[in-house]
């Protein structure tokens, strides 16, 4: 047999184990960051006037989704509304730009109460602003726009504030 192939196999040999032995050593480092979670009131935006809950699928930033209530005028009449969506966030340091889209179905109501319902629809959003969420627990606050896609068409300017509490 040739020797250069007996030494070739050995060498991929104990570069194999080896790179198995080091892949196995994690330290306390390598463990995998909680995701982000918060919940905020919103003013404008998909859900009008609502109260909203948001995480990360894992770590403070990248890829999330929100889900939400809210509307206004519940007490004879008014809008009920139910804001769900995926988001984006990219930047550091508590410091971030939020984009991403969703649906929001909507309720109208001008009854003698709340429950005689009028009509529904469901509308789709965009979402693009700025998102101030600390790395550890305490207080985050968005500035946004978001355009609304309706059956009427688009709108542009529309947009919102929301101030919450990370935890």
């Amino acid at each position: 047999m040739n020797p250069y192939f007996k030494l070739s196999t050995c060498l991929l040999a104990v570069f194999l184990l080896t790179g198995l032995h080091l892949h196995a050593q994690k330290t306390e480092t390598d463990k995998p960051e909680p995701a982000a979670k918060a919940a905020y009131g919103e003013i404008g935006g998909p859900g009008i006037l609502s109260w909203n809950y948001d995480q990360r699928f894992k770590g403070q930033k990248g890829l999330g989704f929100r889900a939400g209530v809210g509307g206004i005028g519940f007490l004879t009449a008014g809008i009920f509304t139910i804001p769900v969506g995926l988001n984006y966030l990219s930047g550091s340091n508590g410091n971030y730009l939020e984009y991403g889209a969703g649906v929001s179905a909507i309720t109208l109501s001008d009854g003698s109460n709340f429950f005689s319902t009028n009509s529904s629809a469901v509308f789709g959003y965009l979402n693009i602003g700025y998102r101030y969420q600390p790395e550890k627990k305490g207080f985050t606050g968005r500035i946004f726009i978001s355009p609304l896609i309706i059956s009427a068409g688009f709108f542009p300017f529309y947009g919102g504030i929301s101030a919450g509490y990370k935890f």
